[in-house]
């Protein structure tokens, strides 16, 4: 599994964030993989889903198709302030799908190949409904996997590792948090859209 296609035009994007508000992200990261357990850790990850999906219940309310901007939200960086709800799931989508398979990799014991580059992760303007039945389907399958990882009592503390560009070497319980810590990054992101958009 590689996490770099050197083929593909990378769209500019701007990946830094502020050095005490990634020291503190950092510190989240690693007290949750101490002090929490795997299950505990997907405990997380399901339940900024489900705050998710309630928001995206009410997506009649307001349109998910209009890029606003917002105040910048805590780990999203400055460059990337332009977004719909709906830019929002398919960025998460593309996360959340390649979290999947780093967790799975690493916690058989298998580093994956290459780096992440940030800019596939970048703000796409050109999606459409279709990427919120792409968020569940995507959702359910990390879910899945996961619990299938540790039914299987695979190592997730192991030494096997992949680096984040912005959070260092982590192993495969570091990036379980990380994809729970994203997801309530992003929930608030779309909170924020929607109250943008006069909807409270």
């Amino acid at each position: 599994m590689s996490f770099r296609n050197d083929n593909q035009d990378s769209s500019p994007v701007n990946p830094v964030l502020p050095r005490i508000e990634r020291s503190a992200l950092n510190g989240i990261l690693s007290t949750s993989s101490t002090f929490l357990s795997e299950r505990n850790l997907l405990r997380l990850f399901r339940w900024e889903t489900r705050k998710l999906d309630r928001l995206l219940e009410a997506d009649e309310s307001y349109d998910v198709f209009q890029v606003i901007k917002i105040p910048r939200v805590i780990g999203v960086s400055e460059s990337n302030r332009n977004w719909s709800v709906l830019m929002v799931i398919d960025h998460l989508c593309l996360v959340i799908e390649d979290c999947r398979k780093a967790i799975v990799s690493l916690s058989d014991g298998v580093e994956p190949r290459g780096e992440i580059d940030l800019s596939l992760y970048a703000p796409n303007p050109d999606v459409g409904f279709e990427v919120l039945g792409r968020f569940e389907q995507t959702t359910q399958g990390f879910c899945l996997d996961i619990q299938t990882a540790m039914k299987r009592e695979t190592v997730f503390s192991g030494p096997a590792r992949f680096s984040h560009p912005c959070f260092g070497s982590m192993n495969a319980k570091n990036w379980l948090a990380f994809a729970a810590l994203h997801q309530a990054i992003h929930r608030r992101q779309v909170q924020k859209i929607i109250v943008m958009l006069g909807i409270t």
